[in-house]
């Protein structure tokens, strides 16, 4: 489950570094979005099966 966390801010950060380089607002909050439900995800299933 950490090693989705570590992807999903991998995500983010990927598309922030792609959006801004191709001046792509709509890449950046794709990103964003993606990378965000990704850690959450990981988050409900770090504290519902972990604990």
């Amino acid at each position: 489950m950490r090693s989705l966390q570590v992807a999903s801010l991998l995500v983010v950060l990927s598309g922030l570094y792609w959006g801004i380089r191709e001046s792509n607002l709509i890449l950046e909050i794709q990103a964003l979005v993606v990378g965000a439900a990704l850690f959450f995800v990981a988050h409900w299933g770090l504290q519902k099966w972990v604990k």
